[in-house]
């Protein structure tokens, strides 16, 4: 059963996601850009039948071109595609498949082409399975944390990117929006506690650590911040900061392993102190610490490996080239992985001696022991009452 401390906290952090999710667009803080972009009229169809297929050779391969009766809006419409033979097979349209359909006026009347499948229904399964597997898992703190991870959606689709179309700093505004998913997540995901807190100044003073190093690492190695994305965002909107946007993907990209950090070091502290009531404040963070660098090693590579798993086929085509190591790391697009990855694993590393020096001077002054009325046992991973 929930303490009434534990419940207005709750409250107060879904008050404050829906302040900043709900209050403030309502408000016209985000006034939306124009990008200039086509509208387009899209459609959802189905495929009844193949009505035509053919294939052609060129020099360039084998072309398939084909001819489709699908059903949209209640009639029948045909559309025809052109593919290459050596495709990959998931774009293989086949009777029965829901597809997206791109409705286009001309002069000799409305033309149809698909455009994409429909995958609304595979996605939602997909979640409903994800979610339904960390309520088993996580029982009530699964469930908590799913409405964590629903809170951090609406920041981001609902805050952060609105804020930088309506032409808000991107690195302000990711740390922002961070720093109210970190303090919503945390909340619900810990409860109410003396380390929560803790952990929640630790991540904001490492975010901002982490943003202020970032913004020095991307003006010292001079990068740009030009991707084929960014380009094409700032053509459509003219003045978008495309640096600013690099940064906060930055501090988006960290932020998340910043949770795992800064939690588990507070929570290691105080049960280092419910283990040895008679350790110093000293002695806390010197053996939490210990604890501290090696999660240091950890997060830092999976941070690598988020960010290389994210980039492989840019690393592919760098590889494809045999050129020199040293040219490689000199390509803007290289460059700014390796400095996102620096970046943000600086902001990680500057965590953990913040978290535990923090942890261990509010859990080292109960020297005798004792806790204070209401708190509870610590432990990494505690059960809201």
């Amino acid at each position: 059963m929930l303490t009434r401390q534990a419940l207005i906290a709750y409250v107060a952090a879904l008050a404050l996601v829906a302040v900043v999710t709900v209050v403030l667009p309502a408000q016209g803080m985000f006034p939306p850009r124009a990008l200039g972009l086509a509208e387009q009229d899209l459609r959802e169809g189905q495929v009844l039948e193949v009505v035509e297929r053919s294939t052609r050779s060129t020099p360039g391969g084998d072309i398939v071109t084909e001819r489709f009766a699908v059903q949209v809006d209640g009639g029948r419409v045909e559309v025809q595609r052109t593919t290459s033979a050596s495709a990959d097979p998931a774009l293989a349209v086949a009777p029965g498949d829901e597809v997206l359909v791109l409705a286009s006026p001309g002069p000799d009347g409305t033309t149809y082409g698909i455009r994409d499948r429909v995958r609304r229904v595979p996605v939602m399964q997909l979640a409903f399975i994800f979610g339904l597997l960390v309520v088993i898992v996580g029982g009530w703190h699964g469930a908590i944390s799913l409405v964590g991870l629903g809170a951090t959606v609406l920041v981001v689709g609902r805050f952060i990117v609105p804020a930088i179309l309506a032409g808000r700093d991107p690195l302000l505004t990711c740390i922002a929006g961070a720093l109210v998913i970190m303090a919503a997540t945390l909340t619900l995901g810990h409860g109410p506690h003396r380390r929560t807190w803790i952990a929640l100044a630790s991540t904001a003073i490492a975010l901002v650590l982490g943003g202020v190093f970032s913004a020095w690492a991307v003006d010292f190695a001079r990068l740009t911040g030009l991707t084929e994305d960014s380009v094409t965002l700032q053509q459509l909107a003219g003045s978008l900061d495309v640096r600013g946007l690099l940064l906060g993907g930055i501090i988006l990209g960290a932020v998340g392993v910043l949770d795992d950090v800064t939690t588990t070091q507070a929570a290691t502290v105080f049960e280092l102190r419910e283990a040895n009531p008679g350790l110093s404040p000293r002695e806390l963070f010197s053996r939490g610490m210990n604890v501290g660098r090696e999660h240091i090693a950890a997060t830092t590579n999976t941070l690598l490996l988020a960010y290389a798993g994210s980039g492989l086929p840019l690393l592919v085509i760098l590889a494809a080239q045999d050129l020199q190591p040293g040219i490689l790391v000199s390509f803007d697009a290289l460059a700014t992985e390796l400095v996102r990855t620096l970046a943000g694993s600086t902001a990680i590393v500057a965590a953990v001696p913040i978290t535990t020096a923090l942890a261990a001077l509010d859990a080292g002054r109960d020297r005798d022991g004792t806790r204070r009325r209401g708190e509870p046992v610590a432990s990494a991973s505690p059960s809201p009452r």
